[in-house]
């Protein structure tokens, strides 16, 4: 027969304090299961207790409480089967134990093995011995009982008798544990028969339900549900969004959006609820349209507690950022989640580097152009993009410079983006890391346009369409040139360059001339020069004619008095919208047309379908009686 130490050689090996406690576990199971067994007393090295196994005097009571006492330093679950499971192995004789045999054996499978049923005896046995009343296998079965009627009732209340979504509703069941639901699904079905008399779909409750079933039960129908709701639609304003500038239709679906979205709304909070939350940025300049904005579109903006308001709008009015009071309405109208409780925390290295390392002045305007910028760690976002400039020669203070008229150029990718365009032009421009620099100051924006469908076709354009002898200098005088689109915008300017019978080499010397708007300016002041009898023959006369204003143009160049040309460009602008509205109908009927002509294709496909099926069926009706006929 194994010894105890042997029995347990796999779980430890120099007699540690958890060891002991396992063989202590083993011979007091041994010493109940077989009070005749043989066993010397020992001592053991770690500590100082003398084993129960060689002490037959005690009283079976004491030796039930130091097995409870035993069985509570461990895992019930899991260690109570590996030991046990490991005592049945060891020991001989201990599926002789007699004791009630549970139900729960039937789930060992369908060949029971005899160390698989002497383990299930003795768990019986052993949770007997403990002073349990009922086996091991019938607790666990009438607590699935129990459990499955709960599930059940519940499922029965709030799905079916309420319409909610059966899978929502499992979805909540499953996650919230025996003992909370029983004390949850009554205010469960309190709040969920409120939202519903109020008008809330029971695809919104299932909602509303999944995201708040903590608390959902806590809420009174009267004192929060339903002043939470009416005050958001009738003094918030959510029943007159439609006035607004919301559709009738579209403000039937956003209605209940908030509280659907964001449930905790219903909840007060020990600073306040949601009322204290409109109030508090109402003060920091956000109007009560702005909040209906934002919240529809970041719900959780009415959850946001006033301090938290009140921390984020006084750091960024600080001297660091530079807001003015008046303009952050705005700035968390377009970005709400910036009312986070790690906004400051996350800004404040952002702040220091771009103003310590770049020396950026103006913060407020980088934070406006790209708010996303709190969300970047300068280590691995920031640094490693001011490196590459720098590695172009351009200055810590130029950099800053870049930030503050482009600030997205924080944003763009090292390796997919920044990299290939600068490649591009130092390896098929030719552009010197010099040129490169004065390029990049005065048009940072650059970085951000892709070389296939940006950059690439206008350089296609200018070398071979227009002609020019080195479009490298003609991008250096005019970077934008390059963000143009070319079939709508640079065709038509080159088009209107060559009707005044000016050639490449004049549009070379005056790249200005497609910065101009094609219908504010170009197009309107030559037809007003044309109309007058002026016209601009050279370069010289048609840089005069485009720079400046309209008056200066019309007094100082056509010499005529300026609401002349005033009251031309009103007349122009009538016709271009009629102009645009004849194009837009004859359009419509183009592709109405076509429409018409494609669907009396498909339909003379669909009718010489028709005929050869009715065909067929005629000759096979044909054939039938002639079959017949010969039969006959």
């Amino acid at each position: 027969m194994k010894s105890d130490k042997q029995a347990i050689g796999c779980y430890e090996t120099n007699e540690s304090p958890a060891g002991c406690e396992v063989l202590q576990l083993l011979r007091l199971s041994r010493f109940l299961l077989n009070e005749q067994a043989e066993g010397k007393g020992s001592k053991c090295k770690t500590c100082s207790c003398r084993c129960v196994a060689s002490n037959r005097a005690r009283s079976r009571s004491h030796l039930q409480k130091e097995l409870e006492k035993v069985l509570q330093c461990l895992s019930f679950e899991v260690i109570m089967y590996l030991i046990l499971l490991l005592f049945v192995m060891a020991v001989p004789g201990a599926h002789a134990f007699s004791g009630p045999t549970p139900s729960r054996s039937s789930t060992l499978g369908s060949h029971h093995h005899p160390r698989s049923v002497a383990l299930e005896s003795t768990i019986a046995g052993w949770m007997s011995v403990a002073g349990y009343d009922q086996g091991y296998g019938d607790n666990r079965e009438n607590d699935r009982d129990e459990r499955a009627s709960l599930y059940a009732l519940v499922m029965d209340e709030l799905a079916h008798r309420r319409g909610l979504s059966v899978s929502g509703v499992r979805q909540v069941i499953r996650k919230t544990k025996p003992q909370d639901l029983a004390a949850r699904w009554r205010g469960w079905r309190r709040s969920c028969d409120c939202l519903l008399s109020l008008g809330f779909s029971a695809q919104n409750v299932t909602s509303i339900l999944q995201g708040s079933s903590a608390f959902l039960h806590e809420l009174d129908p009267e004192a929060d549900i339903r002043r939470v709701v009416f005050y958001l639609w009738e003094d918030l304003g959510f029943n007159s969004w439609g006035k607004i500038g919301l559709g009738l239709g579209s403000w039937q679906r956003h209605k209940y959006k908030v509280v659907t979205t964001a449930p905790e709304v219903l909840r007060r909070k020990p600073e306040g609820g949601v009322e204290e939350t409109v109030a508090t940025l109402e003060q920091v300049g956000m109007p009560t349209k702005y909040i209906l904005d934002a919240s529809f579109r970041f719900p959780s903006l009415l959850n946001v507690p006033p301090s938290l308001i009140f921390c984020v709008s006084a750091y960024l009015s600080s001297t660091d950022v530079g807001f003015r009071p008046r303009d952050l309405g705005a700035l968390y109208r377009r970005n709400p989640w910036l009312l986070h409780p790690r906004t400051v925390e996350q800004l404040r290295p952002v702040v220091a580097f771009l103003r310590e390392e770049l020396q950026v002045q103006r913060m407020h305007v980088v934070l406006r152009g790209y708010p996303q910028v709190v969300l970047k760690s300068v280590n691995a976002d920031l640094q490693p993009r001011v490196v590459l400039l720098q590695s172009l020669g351009i200055p810590s203070q130029q950099i800053g410079c870049m930030v503050e008229a482009f600030p997205l150029l924080l944003s763009l990718p090292l390796e997919e983006q920044m990299l290939p365009v600068l490649f591009f032009f130092q390896a098929e421009l030719g552009f010197s890391r010099h040129e490169l620099w004065t390029m990049l100051r005065s048009f940072p924006a650059v970085l951000d346009l892709s070389i296939e469908e940006n950059i690439r076709p206008v350089v296609s354009f200018l070398r071979d369409d227009v002609g020019l002898p080195d479009v490298k200098e003609f991008i250096k005088r005019l970077p934008p040139v390059l963000g143009y689109p070319v079939d709508w915008e640079l065709r038509k300017k080159w088009a209107l360059f060559q009707e005044l019978g000016l050639d490449a080499s004049d549009f070379a010397g005056f790249p200005g001339f497609v910065s101009y708007s094609l219908h504010d300016r170009l197009i309107p002041r030559l037809d007003f020069c044309r109309r007058q009898g002026v016209l601009a023959q050279d370069v010289v006369a048609l840089r005069v004619v485009m720079a400046g204003g309209d008056a200066a143009f019309a007094k100082e160049f056509i010499g005529v008095d300026p609401e002349a040309y005033e009251e031309f460009l009103l007349d122009y602008k009538v016709r271009r919208k009629e102009a645009r509205a004849a194009q837009t109908r004859a359009d419509r009927e183009s592709a109405r047309s076509t429409r018409s002509w494609s669907e009396r294709k498909k339909g003379e496909k669909k009718w010489g379908r028709m005929k050869d099926e009715v065909s067929s069926m005629e000759e096979d009706d044909d054939s039938f009686l002639f079959s017949e006929a010969v039969c006959d």
